[in-house]
């Protein structure tokens, strides 16, 4: 099935390969890939963006104006409406108000836009398949010069798609390595940029955690998308394994603070030891195996089939998207498939495999597809019964029919 537009990786980094992105990249230090100008506009059209600041409800601090650094109080383009028998405050643009701070040099900043606009969900479902972390992908407009953000860092890794129009973008490289959320910005670098130019539209910039930068508007409409990356760090390894301590009674009991000096000692040396028991060499393995198999998808609805009496429809053409936000490990033992996906264990017998083998190649299968995949081993009333079963369960969706 030919893609409308990008949802891969591999995809928006083209021509650079994903390969030498991974080893040279990823992690290190900033790139820049040129690109072609129509490369990312199917991902957001001012039409899209237009739209979606009409028919959502959409209220500060998601949807915010800035201007030279700072933000714009949200009265200056926002207002609040109730309805006569309710007090409940609804959000509404002042369409005038907006155009005209717009006008005036401020920038136009929509988070998580990924949950807005269809394509945008999918290179998030995409890139979430690849990275296995979570994905937020936000929008940012500009039409004059002045800058919408000061000289920042973030605390996470983020690629830059260049949409519409063209940016300045300045880059430094960090004062402090890997640092967090709430550390202080204040050790600003004082030395030259280490990158200074023209973002281009259909050009990619990747900047990794850490790294400062501040993008300038060039005087015309320009239009961008940031794609975070938010990985785990050591951090959360440790207080994943901390949890995990619960279990042991020495970690529960009490400390010691009225013994001896030698109970204490030998309080802290138990302690030590098993907690270096958790850190064996399979341990990255299980805690990335355990937040796999914990990852909350997107989700998506398939009404009006999945509320109906009939759950799959009659046609061979219908459409299933597998909703699995990491790639599936199916395991088959004593003709017994296991897999983990959903915060729950799947146990299938083994024939289901052929079936959850094709839709984790594909994400997206045909229930003619999938009948002709199993044709010589599964009753094609069986295999619907079985879609039925996965659809009612959520682990996959009926896109079209």
């Amino acid at each position: 099935m030919k893609r409308a537009h990008l949802q891969s990786l591999e995809e928006i980094l083209l021509p650079y390969a994903v390969e030498d992105f991974l080893s040279a990249n990823w992690g290190n230090t900033y790139k820049h890939v040129a690109g072609w100008p129509s490369k990312f506009s199917s991902l957001l059209p001012w039409e899209r963006l237009n739209e979606i600041l009409q028919q959502h409800r959409l209220d500060f601090p998601r949807l915010r104006l800035t201007r030279d650094g700072k933000r714009l109080p949200a009265d200056a383009y926002l207002r609040y409406t109730t309805g006569n028998r309710r007090k409940i405050l609804v959000p509404r643009v002042r369409y005038a108000a907006i155009t005209r701070e717009l006008r005036l040099g401020a920038s136009l900043v929509l988070d998580a836009v990924d949950e807005l606009h269809q394509p945008l969900t999918d290179l998030a479902e995409g890139l979430e398949l690849f990275f296995r972390e979570r994905i937020q992908i936000n929008a940012y407009a500009g039409w004059r010069t002045s800058r919408g953000f000061d000289l920042h860092w973030d605390d996470h890794d983020v690629f830059i798609l260049q949409v519409n129009g063209c940016k300045r973008w300045v880059v430094h490289g960090p004062t402090l390595r890997y640092p967090l959320a709430g550390f202080s910005k204040d050790n600003k670098p004082q030395g030259p940029p280490l990158w200074d130019q023209i973002l281009k539209a259909g050009d990619l910039f990747y900047i990794p955690r850490g790294f400062w930068h501040v993008a300038f508007p060039l005087d015309e409409p320009t239009l961008h998308l940031t794609i975070g990356v938010h990985n785990r760090s050591g951090l959360d390894l440790a207080r994943w394994v901390m949890e995990r301590m619960r279990v042991r009674e020495s970690f529960r009991k009490d400390l010691p603070r009225f013994a001896t000096e030698e109970i204490r000692s030998d309080h802290l040396l138990q302690l030590r030891n098993e907690l270096l028991e958790e850190f064996d060499n399979d341990l990255l393995n299980r805690y990335f195996d355990e937040m796999d198999a914990n990852a909350t998808p997107r989700g998506r609805l398939s009404l009006p089939w999945s509320a109906a009496a009939k759950i799959l429809p009659e046609s061979e053409t219908t459409q299933l998207r597998l909703l699995s936000p990491r790639p599936l490990e199916l395991r088959v033992e004593n003709d017994v498939l296991e897999f983990c996906s959903l915060k729950k264990r799947w146990r299938f017998s083994s024939d289901a495999f052929i079936i959850l083998q094709r839709l984790e190649t594909n994400r997206i299968c045909s229930v003619a597809e999938l009948c002709e995949a199993t044709k010589n081993e599964i009753p094609i009333e069986t295999v619907r019964t079985f879609l039925q079963e996965l659809v009612l369960n959520g682990l996959v969706a009926i896109v079209s029919s």
